[in-house]
C-alpha cells in the first residue's frame, strides 16, 4: 500500500494530475485496491498520467487506521 501517496492525495486539491511514472504506478495500485478513484493512462502511453479524482471511503478509512497505528 503506497501510504505516503494516499496521505499526499488527502492533502491535495482534487482533481490532481500526476506525471511521475513511479507515482502513476502507485495510483494504479490504489485504484485497483479500491482506495482511490482515478483515470490512468494506458501502460506505454506517449504521455503517461494519472488524474486522481477522490479518495474512496475505503481509502479514507485505511489512511485513518494507518495514522492511528503510527501514533499508538
Amino acid at each position: 500500500m503506497p501510504l505516503n501517496l494516499l496521505r499526499d492525495i488527502s492533502e491535495k486539491v482534487l482533481p490532481w494530475t500526476i506525471e511521475d511514472l513511479e507515482d502513476i504506478e502507485k495510483v494504479r495500485s490504489l485504484r485497483a485496491s479500491g482506495h482511490a478513484a482515478a483515470f490512468v493512462s494506458a501502460p506505454g502511453s506517449a504521455r503517461p498520467y494519472a488524474r486522481v479524482l477522490a479518495l474512496t471511503p475505503m481509502g479514507r478509512e485505511e489512511l485513518k487506521r494507518c495514522l492511528a497505528e503510527a501514533i499508538a
